[in-house]
């Protein structure tokens, strides 16, 4: 059904993105950049940048468009944005792993992690992976940032070079520039797709494990290629997993390895449920391909593409444009049993960069935000909640006003928020602004030569998003020689992160979901 060679990757970093969001005539101007190659020279958006979030594209302009907390765009009053009262810096903990790695402008920056609670159960499996046993598995929830997997990437690579490439992962269907990429997977996609994300509804309460759900009419398909080794071949597979969705009105799927008939069959059922495919390949695969058959359409999460180990499989699983209102969108049990299936080893998430407009944040005040974030890590942990959990905080993010480039006032409370919500529950906290250098860096990345971050003082620049990578990964390859040279797996394993909280009342799909 499919060839194992590969096509043009679709998602790749110097493409045009695939959407557009402006207002008025800086609308037209931005879409006139798009179509018009005379124009080319205009766009706001270029090649190695992330793919961007629904922001003003006119970093000039005094007024601003933001997004509120259910994810809706508001243009903000043409008035200086108020100054946050500061926030008071947390000391780490007297046994925080500090790297010794320099990586210029970037600082080294520990993992807060008191005992190695939030680290623990993913130490144990990368000492097993480094002993040739098992896989170490993560993944790591986020918004435009993660969707580009530049700094996901990066720590990919870093842990998969010392414990061993447990391949891909997790990757959804809908995966093509629009929603978000993967820098290491080529991805060819045929025939009409219709896609749902948690930022814009649709999907009856089932985004999946990655928060994208897809429609592939008859006959569409999608194929997804290993990622390329160092001697130019590609890494072979052993496992692959189809996740996918049953209901009315549903016709058949299929699947394949480097073009062999790997299952398939009925999707339809009188009720909608969740559904997981498992194939294992002892001779392995370099290629998986999904699609619909001709009787009519199928709805797929995504898929697994795993090695047999060992080694690390480290998920990034953006959405462009969401916060924490966004999760409140997938419905709890589906989420949990999404999670479930995944068998993780680390809970990791960084959000938080679209929500630094909300008035509680702007006013300085912590604790209303810290219950919204609090009930998204809820969601994400019931699955897994033996996994251990990691909160990384927003990158730094400018603002310009009366002429002057700062950080943006909200993101103080922000940080203290999730620095707190990663306290009560036991997870560990690894502070993405002050491995930048503090407030304002991004100010200072942006200046850089060549720069390091772009002129809309949001997103990092591909080499930005690198050094970022490497000091998260320093992070976690610290914490786990330290966690080795104070017992490893020898220590008592400790209590496990805090339960997540009682169900949120405004979960929209709580009813009428399966157990």
């Amino acid at each position: 059904m499919t060839s194992d060679a590969a096509p043009p990757p679709s998602r790749a970093v110097g493409g045009m993105p695939a959407l557009f969001l402006a207002f008025g005539t800086a609308g037209l101007l931005v879409a006139a950049t798009a179509l018009v190659p005379s124009l080319a020279h205009l766009t706001p958006w270029h090649p190695g940048e992330p793919v961007p979030v629904w922001r003003a594209l006119a970093p000039q302009a005094t007024a601003r468009v933001t997004e509120d907390a259910s994810g809706e765009l508001v243009r903000a009053p043409e008035t200086p944005e108020p100054t946050a009262a500061p926030v008071a810096p947390v000391p780490l903990p007297s046994d925080a792993a500090v790297p010794t790695t320099q990586r210029p402008p970037g600082v080294p920056t520990a993992l807060a992690d008191p005992g190695f609670r939030g680290m623990d159960a993913f130490y144990r499996a990368l000492a097993r992976a480094e002993a040739g046993q098992g896989l170490a598995r993560a993944s790591q929830w986020g918004d435009s940032t993660i969707a580009a997997d530049g700094i996901t990437g990066t720590v990919r690579s870093r842990l998969q070079a010392r414990f061993g490439n447990g391949g891909p992962g997790y990757l959804s269907a809908g995966l093509d520039p629009q929603w978000s990429m993967r820098l290491d997977v080529a991805v060819s996609r045929k025939g009409e797709w219709a896609t749902q994300s948690l930022l814009n509804g649709g999907g009856n309460a089932r985004y999946g494990f990655g928060g994208i759900v897809s429609t592939a009419a008859p006959e569409a398909t999608v194929s997804f290629y290993a990622p390329k080794q160092d001697d130019g071949t590609r890494l072979k597979l052993h496992r692959l997993e189809v996740w996918y969705q049953t209901g009315p009105e549903r016709g058949t799927w299929w699947a394949a390895t480097s073009g062999r008939g790997a299952g398939g069959g009925s999707a339809a059922s009188t009720g909608t449920s969740d559904r997981f495919h498992v194939v294992e390949r002892p001779d392995g695969y370099t290629s998986a391909s999904i699609g619909a058959g001709a009787e009519g359409a199928a709805t797929f999460y995504g898929v697994v593409m795993e090695t047999a180990g060992p080694g690390v499989v480290w998920d990034a699983l953006g959405v462009v444009g969401v916060g924490t209102g966004s999760f409140s969108q997938t419905g709890r049990r589906h989420i949990a049993g999404q999670v479930a299936q995944r068998k993780l080893d680390l809970t990791v998430l960084m959000i938080g960069g679209n929500e630094l407009g909300l008035p509680s944040l702007l006013r300085g005040e912590a604790d209303e935000y810290a219950i919204l974030y609090a009930r998204t890590l809820a969601k994400l942990r019931a699955g897994a909640p033996e996994a251990g959990c990691l909160v990384v905080t927003p990158l730094d993010q400018g603002t310009r006003s009366g002429g002057t480039a700062r950080s943006k006032p909200g993101l103080a409370a922000a940080i203290a928020a999730q620095r707190q919500v990663a306290a009560d529950w036991g997870c560990a906290f690894w502070d993405a602004q002050a491995a930048m250098g503090g407030p304002d860096s991004i100010v200072r990345w942006a200046a850089m030569k060549p720069p390091l971050g772009w002129s809309d003082l949001l997103h990092l620049s591909e080499k930005g998003q690198d050094i970022v990578g490497q000091l998260l990964a320093d992070a976690i390859e610290a914490g786990y020689d330290a966690w080795t040279r104070q017992g490893g797996t020898t220590r008592p394993t400790p209590a496990a992160p805090a339960a997540p909280a009682e169900a949120d009342p405004a979960d929209p799909a709580e009813a009428g979901e399966p157990g």
